[in-house]
């Protein structure tokens, strides 16, 4: 039986065995069949989130508990908001059978500074340092 060559195959950035996937490369790899894994916190998900269909939503937290229920046959694009803990996700699932796993490198800071889709979350920012700033928004 031929092995299926890796989605990630044209990516341009592997540092050691993790695989770091640029912002703009990530359309044509959900198109090829990937999954973006969003692991930031509900908090974080709801004030800002990627504009991509093919996004699962699993925190980091729950990663150890609920990691079976991402799909063992699709590639995955582990995904934060800068890019520090989704290259820990990555080769942890990769540990667990999981054969093809990717960094999304810079997370959704540098999606967002790429000009790539967003959406708002039910959360809106206001200015402020810290998280007690954040209200809900108000739908009319």
């Amino acid at each position: 039986m031929k092995k299926m060559e890796s989605v990630f195959l044209e990516c341009k950035l592997k540092i050691g065995q993790t695989i770091y996937v640029l912002p703009s490369e990530v359309p044509l790899l959900l198109g090829k069949g990937a999954v973006l894994v969003d692991i930031r916190s509900e908090l974080e998900t709801g004030i800002k989130a990627f504009g991509v269909e093919n996004v699962v939503y699993l925190p980091y937290y729950e990663l150890d508990e609920k990691w079976e229920s991402l799909p063992l046959n699709r590639p995955l694009i582990f995904a934060d908001a800068v890019g520090l803990h989704s290259k820990e996700a990555a080769e942890k699932m990769s540990g667990k059978g999981y054969h093809e796993t990717a960094s999304l490198s810079g997370g959704i800071a540098d999606w967002e500074k790429e000009g790539m889709p967003m959406k708002a979350g039910k959360y809106q920012p206001l200015n402020g340092p810290c998280a007690c700033m954040i209200r809900p928004h108000e739908r009319k």
